[in-house]
């Protein structure tokens, strides 16, 4: 494996994502009086809206690792076969919750709906400890194999 990946716009979708969950979450503390109706739908799309980028680009990020691993054999793999062996590589740790992330984005992208939306959103709230670890995981342990805004402090 000698090119590098570039995991900055990951980190800086990321950092997005939960600055939106923390709003979403303020939000949702509030009293239904108290709340208005705009709010939660903002939030709510923005989250989603940042979910799909941040899955998008973790799933994409998997591949090129996986590429610069095995080679032009992960052309043909399936997103279920990239997952798993993203789990054998230790790159995500439930190959399970990656397939209902993969569920929810296909949502976003042919139905639309107030029952869809709710079903990405919680998706999307579930997906903040997946995208921690899978970022966490990829600078620890494959650090030397990537570059990003480390001299930003990012």
């Amino acid at each position: 494996m000698e090119n590098k990946l570039n995991i900055s716009a990951l980190k800086k979708a990321a950092e997005a994502f939960y600055n939106v969950l923390t709003f979403a979450n303020k939000v949702e503390a509030k009293s239904r009086d108290k709340c208005e109706f705009y709010e939660f739908e903002s939030a709510r799309a923005s989250l989603i809206q940042h979910f799909e980028i941040c899955y998008e680009l973790c799933w994409k990020m998997m591949k090129r690792f996986i590429e610069m691993d095995i080679g032009e054999e992960a052309d043909i793999l399936t997103r279920k076969d990239l997952f798993r062996v993203s789990a054998q590589k230790r790159l995500i740790a439930d190959f399970h919750n990656w397939l209902e992330f993969h569920s929810a984005r296909n949502i976003t992208s042919h139905i639309y709906g107030e029952d869809a939306a709710n079903d990405v959103y919680q998706a999307a709230k579930k997906f903040a400890d997946d995208l921690q670890e899978f970022v966490e995981t990829f600078r620890k342990q494959y650090g030397r194999l990537c570059f990003c805004c480390e001299q930003a402090g990012t």
